[in-house]
C-alpha cells in the first residue's frame, strides 16, 4: 500500500470518528504497542508472521500486512 492510499484510509477513519488523521495513526500504534509487547506465546507468534523495518511494526506495515492475509484467504 503506497503512502498515499495509507493517508486516504486514515483519512476516511478521522472524518467518521471526528478526528484527524494523525490521532487515528497515534491510536492505531497505541493499539499495535500493546498487542506486541503481549507475552502470551501464541500472540508472539501471530505477530512474528508481521514483516517490519523498525522495532516495532508501524501502523502501515500492520495495514499492508492485514490487507494481504485478508486477499489470500478469500
Amino acid at each position: 500500500m503506497r503512502k498515499r492510499k495509507f493517508n486516504k484510509v486514515m483519512n476516511t477513519i478521522g472524518k467518521g470518528e471526528g478526528i484527524s488523521s494523525k490521532e487515528v495513526e497515534k491510536e492505531i500504534q497505541i493499539a499495535i504497542d500493546s498487542g506486541f509487547d503481549n507475552p502470551d506465546p501464541v500472540i508472539r507468534a501471530e505477530w512474528e508472521k508481521v514483516p517490519f523495518k523498525g522495532e516495532r511494526p508501524t501502523p502501515q506495515e500492520v495495514i499492508e500486512y492485514l490487507c494481504k492475509e485478508m486477499k489470500r484467504n478469500q
